[in-house]
């Protein structure tokens, strides 16, 4: 009888490893799936509060529910893209026409001291390091380098929009039959662990929302900072930064590089002026010094509070996570990977809770 159940244990793994293959192979459909489910969940009380309107002594039906929830889906990402769209070839109209001698001449003042350091030391010979940056900002800021970068993004969108259609297309019948995954998933699922595996999704049901709020909170608070900060300090399209600072911080630890590096590009072509006077300088100052702040604050506070509070999971346990995540599967797994993982504690936790390891990663679920 033991051999027996080993032999069926060992089949179990065997065949659990072998979905885990099959499902990387098919990660971007997997990718789809997680996405189309978070949607759901979301936007599941919204689902169920139209669901309880009358309309002429009857229900909305659920077809009609579900598409006019995934229209208030498209409404909120075009009005992102409405918002971002504009400012990026905004951005790139005005380096494709910034006076690059002018710029790099004002300059040329604060490096020649630089430069004698350099020389003294036997480090630069030949050019002067303001000759260096003008070519370097000439070949990185070229009108054919940024069409070239604009025409790579449009090249992927066609990717774009087969994402954009598998998603909505997976989230209609989501919103519409809020069953749906779960009948999906018991119907591989044996009679005698389907009571484990609901207690599962319930379970991973609670902590995907509780984490959710969180992010959205963090977004809300780095949102509000950094264009309040950005404001205060005299940067133009303050909050247009500030919005991008927010939904990018999503990505963890790259995210908030990219919004601050994006948001000091877009602060300092706007507020380029034909002397490149001293003004420029202390306002670009004062927005490191905002960025800085607000990922201080978020490292620090928010995203502690967040973790700990939703996953139940130690930093150095997210860290990790997140790094093979992305090493693996790039930007889109370091998103998902946090809840990914919270996935994968409870199922442990559930089926596997007799392991000394599995018991020290899940005691505080």
């Amino acid at each position: 009888m033991d051999i027996l159940k080993n032999w069926r244990w060992w089949v179990g793994v065997g065949f659990l490893i072998a979905f885990f293959v099959f499902a990387w192979f098919l990660r971007a459909l997997v990718f789809y799936v997680i996405i189309s489910g978070v949607l759901s969940i979301l936007f599941e009380p919204l689902v169920n509060k139209l669901r309880g309107l009358k309309l002429i002594g009857k229900g909305i039906p659920a077809g009609v529910v579900a598409f006019l929830v995934l229209l208030l889906i498209w409404g909120i990402l075009a009005l992102i893209i409405s918002i971002t769209i504009p400012i990026a070839a905004q951005e790139i109209r005005v380096l494709s026409s910034l006076d690059y001698d002018g710029i790099t001449s004002k300059i040329q003042e604060m490096l020649s001291v630089f430069d004698g350091f350099l020389r003294d030391y036997g480090v630069l010979s030949g050019e002067g390091s303001s000759v260096m940056l003008q070519e370097r900002i000439r070949s990185f800021f070229d009108l054919n380098n940024l069409t070239s970068i604009f025409g790579g993004f449009l090249s992927g969108i066609g990717n774009v929009f087969v994402a954009f259609f598998s998603i909505s297309f997976i989230t209609f019948f989501f919103l519409k039959e809020t069953d749906l995954f779960k009948r999906i998933l018991l119907t591989f699922i044996p009679d005698a662990y389907e009571s484990r595996v609901m207690g599962v999704f319930s379970k991973s049901k609670k902590v995907l929302s509780r984490y959710l709020i969180g992010v959205f909170i963090e977004v809300l608070l780095i949102t509000t900072l950094v264009s309040l900060g950005l404001w205060l300090a005299g940067v133009n399209n303050a909050f247009i930064i500030g919005v991008f600072a927010g939904l990018i911080n999503v990505i963890p630890y790259v995210g908030p590089m990219i919004g601050a590096s994006v948001g000091l590009l877009i602060a300092f072509t706007t507020g380029l002026d034909p002397g490149f006077t001293g003004n420029l300088v202390l306002m670009m100052s004062k927005a490191v010094g905002v960025f800085a702040v607000v990922q201080l604050m978020d490292n620090i506070i928010f995203q502690p509070v967040i973790f700990s509070n939703s996953v139940s999971a130690h930093p150095l346990e997210i860290f990790l996570v997140i790094s093979m995540a992305g090493m693996l599967g790039g930007i889109g797994a370091m998103i998902i990977a946090v809840p990914t993982y919270s996935f994968i504690r409870i199922i442990a936790q559930e089926f596997l809770s007799e392991f000394k390891v599995v018991k020290q990663l899940t005691k505080h679920l």
